[in-house]
């Protein structure tokens, strides 16, 4: 039970959660949760979204403590977008392998690497999922299309994604998992904003929204059980396993409702922003 909200880091995944369902973030909820953030409430974010995505969309928030970013790969200074701690990458002959996996599928993955500066390679994408993908990253400086995948010495492999049918991921995430169990943590399911296609994720064993918050709270010197966290997806439970309080919005994946302490409004209804003022002002009301 956490006793005083006022004393709580809270942490919020980003997409289907804090954001609206077109990914946006209005001026209003700008305003709100810097009123929060100014008022004393220790706030930050924990997404698989990288800087570069990040930044444009919350760039008038107040973030003073470190972001999670890119499910956990980097913990980051949000104003200056420096890496403050760095998690392990993929080993290129894994992502080669993977890369050889998928050659009979109609589209090919989409690879972020590191080295110095972000990159998003890709190459095929004919699938209306890819596309809608890509669609998304329109005038992000990470994006090269590539004719074939060749990365240089110097750049590490944060991770990589798929998205197709689930009849045509379901063998291919079945393979990596068995063949690569220590070297990569897989996210499969649905993309719920394009129902029947799926997203295959990939990030070193290592990597994942729970271990970086682990390392930011005792950066913080906060202990775990005065952290709350809030999320929608697979890639939130290892923060729900960790954290005091877990809250999961309503448009949540069943089995992230089902882990959670709580289960709240929709983002949608801007649930998280409510929850935070509710727990905020109402100074007679107690997160239990």
């Amino acid at each position: 039970m956490i006793k005083d909200p006022k004393n709580c880091l809270y942490v919020s995944d980003l997409d289907g959660t804090l954001l609206d369902p077109h990914s946006e973030f209005s001026a209003e909820s700008v305003e709100r949760l810097n009123r929060l953030i100014d008022d004393g409430l220790m706030f930050t974010i924990a997404t698989a979204r990288s800087y570069e995505s990040t930044h444009p969309i919350l760039r008038d928030v107040n973030l003073e403590i470190p972001v999670i970013l890119f499910n956990g790969v980097y913990l980051t200074d949000f104003h200056s977008g420096r890496n403050l701690e760095l998690c392990d990458f993929i080993p290129h002959h894994v992502v080669h392998s993977m890369i050889e996996m998928v050659d009979h599928l109609s589209d090919d993955p989409f690879v972020y690497a590191y080295g110095g500066q972000n990159r998003l390679y890709y190459r095929n994408v004919t699938n209306y999922g890819s596309q809608e993908y890509l669609k998304s990253l329109e005038g992000d400086g990470r994006l090269h299309r590539v004719e074939q995948y060749e990365f240089l010495e110097n750049e590490a492999i944060a991770g990589f994604l798929l998205i197709d049918t689930p009849e045509a991921l379901q063998p291919v995430h079945d393979t990596l998992q068995r063949q690569f169990p220590r070297e990569l943590n897989l996210y499969f399911a649905e993309d719920i904003a394009h129902p029947g296609y799926y997203w295959l994720q990939a990030f070193h064993k290592g990597a994942n929204k729970g271990s970086m918050l682990d390392q930011l709270a005792e950066q913080l010197g906060i202990p775990l059980n005065r952290v709350v966290v809030f999320g929608d997806y697979l890639n939130d439970l290892e923060m729900f396993k960790i954290a005091g309080k877990s809250i999961a919005v309503a448009n949540a994946l069943p089995e992230v409702k089902q882990a959670a302490h709580e289960v709240i409004g929709s983002n949608t209804e801007g649930a998280v922003l409510n929850y935070l003022e509710s727990v905020w002002y109402g100074s007679s009301k107690k997160v239990s």
